[in-house]
């Protein structure tokens, strides 16, 4: 118990278990992504072969000191076409390459952290498992929660991302602000899907609400660590595993702390109610 949470985290996590465990989000979630980029590729080139493009000059002459305007529509068909219109002005040239390589290449990182939360949540009660006989086998292995309750508790996160996705929209075009605003959200989802995942295999929903009471904000410093390290290119595909070890041992520890804490809190109670009440009354207030 007294090596640091993110040494004991990293040691389990190379462990050869582990390792094993991670491989199937890794693998998951690359099958699932190179699934769906071909198919959503495929589409949008479809759409855009079919898709046309009419682009109107217009050229003014002078003869005879009379102003005759010439107007010329050129119907353009094929993406392609379209695509190398586009790419031939500086302006659109910078909006697609933006468009397609931060915005799509972030929505890709956060679309693939999700997945693998999605199937690591398969492999929660196996992991929780493991450290708790690797670490914790003292202590009682509690839960929480059934399957449709956490399946509407996910639900109901996920409404509110949307929410907070509607709600921050003005903060999207202020330069710096909006890489704020725009990673609340998912930070939001990411902190209580992995918290719902942990605790409903490791505390009771009693316990779970005095650790988010008393140490509430060292959990989710945790899990914003956790999330920032998941934003790292490629690091969404091997870090879930990881985030359920930090926070099973997160879990265990404060529960430890949390009923130390109640033991000494009715100890002292205890011990007062034992004291004569004409004593009691001699006690500073």
């Amino acid at each position: 118990m007294n090596e640091t949470l993110l040494s004991i985290s990293i040691r389990d996590f190379f462990s050869k278990r582990m390792l094993q465990f991670a491989l199937v989000p890794f693998l998951g979630t690359i099958l699932i992504m190179y699934t769906l980029f071909f198919g959503i590729a495929d589409a949008g080139i479809d759409s855009l072969r079919e898709s046309t493009l009419q682009i109107e000059q217009h050229q003014q002459t002078q003869q005879n000191g009379v102003v005759e305007t010439q107007s010329e529509t050129t119907t353009v068909e094929g993406g392609s076409a379209i695509l190398r219109f586009l790419m031939e002005h500086t302006v659109t040239s910078w909006l697609v390459s933006f468009i397609v390589f931060t915005v799509g290449g972030f929505i890709t990182f956060i679309f693939a952290m999700f997945i693998a939360l999605i199937i690591i949540g398969f492999l929660t009660p196996y992991i929780v498992k493991e450290i708790h006989r690797r670490h914790y086998s003292h202590l009682p292995l509690e839960h929480h929660g059934s399957i449709l309750g956490i399946l509407l508790a996910s639900l109901k996160h996920v409404l509110i991302m949307l929410l907070l996705f509607l709600v921050l929209t003005p903060f999207y075009f202020v330069p710096l602000l909006n890489l704020v605003a725009f990673n609340l959200p998912f930070y939001y989802l990411f902190h209580k899907l992995y918290l719902l995942d942990v605790a409903s295999e490791t505390t009771t929903k009693e316990r779970f609400k005095l650790i988010m009471a008393f140490h509430g904000g060292k959990i989710r410093m945790t899990t914003l660590g956790l999330y920032l390290l998941s934003l790292v290119p490629f690091a969404a595909y091997i870090t879930p595993v990881f985030n359920v070890i930090v926070l099973t041992h997160s879990m265990f520890r404060k529960s430890v702390e949390v009923e130390a804490h109640h033991e000494s809190v009715t100890a002292a109670k205890s011990a007062v109610d034992k004291i004569p009440n004409g004593s009691k009354d001699a006690l500073p207030s």
